[in-house]
């Protein structure tokens, strides 16, 4: 896959196929357009261009978390809304198929820290330590894992940061129909360009699921997958030990607040 920096990058590209991000797209490039400053002076591109997980297909297959898994989780969110050490975390999710009844399921068992060895960790851009990475990888295909996804943070960032993003820039006509939240309650296109990578490394091996999985300040986990050129993201997300669901968004629940 040729390098990708720019939105124009992504819509030459034809990464996405078939999936439906042009409108959001095109309205992040004219709000760049039409504040030339984000781009000279904070170099907002693809990395702040919002995607809400509710505008993609739901997947049912289970994904239960075990006990440990569960635990850093909650962790992170703690983390993530703690102004201190609001950044963005590295890691990654191992696990392995299984059946659920007579359904199948992943029983993810292992969160592995990916943080880059840069103590100075962003609160807007992922820092994922190659080398990490790919000693999990390699863990992962010698013990068998068959679910592998990269994941990061999105922090509680200042209301006064809130400010500078591309979201707080879009007309409310364009949130509504697109579900755009607030900073950090959003996917952002460098998010799927990143997951892409993971995504045809594993490409001759379908036999491995894999993910991308955003962890947000609310507590809500998005993970998304893709077949194909097909998009989706897991909504059932389940506590092993507790049966407790983790928080996914919905359309739903969106329109609910904007009344």
């Amino acid at each position: 896959m040729s390098e990708i920096k720019t939105l124009f990058d992504v819509k030459q590209s034809g990464l996405f196929g078939t999936t439906n991000f042009d409108d959001i797209i095109n309205s992040s490039m004219q709000v760049l357009k039409d504040n030339p400053e984000l781009v000279t002076q904070r170099g907002m591109d693809i990395g702040d261009t919002p995607i809400s997980p509710m505008v993609l297909n739901d997947d049912y297959t289970p994904i239960i978390f075990s006990s440990s898994v569960t635990s850093s989780y909650q962790k992170l969110v703690d983390i993530i809304n703690k102004p201190e050490t609001a950044k963005e975390y590295s890691f990654v999710l191992l696990g392995k198929s299984a059946t659920l009844g007579d359904e199948k399921c992943y029983l993810v068992d292992q969160m592995i820290d990916c943080n880059s060895i840069d103590s100075n960790l962003s609160r807007r851009v992922t820092k994922i330590d190659e080398q990490k990475l790919n000693q999990t990888l390699q863990y992962a295909l010698q013990n068998s894992y068959d679910f592998i996804s990269i994941g990061h943070t999105h922090p509680n960032i200042p209301e006064e940061e809130r400010t500078t993003t591309i979201a707080n820039y879009l007309s409310d006509e364009v949130k509504e129909k697109e579900y755009i939240r607030e900073a950090g309650l959003n996917l952002s296109l460098q998010d799927f360009i990143s997951y892409e990578s993971l995504y045809q490394y594993f490409s001759k091996n379908p036999n491995i699921k894999t993910a991308q999985t955003v962890i947000m300040y609310n507590g809500e986990m998005a993970m998304i997958s893709k077949n194909g050129s097909s998009l989706s993201r897991s909504t059932i997300l389940i506590d092993r030990d507790t049966g407790e669901e983790i928080y996914v968004s919905s359309k739903e629940e969106y329109m609910n607040k904007k009344k």
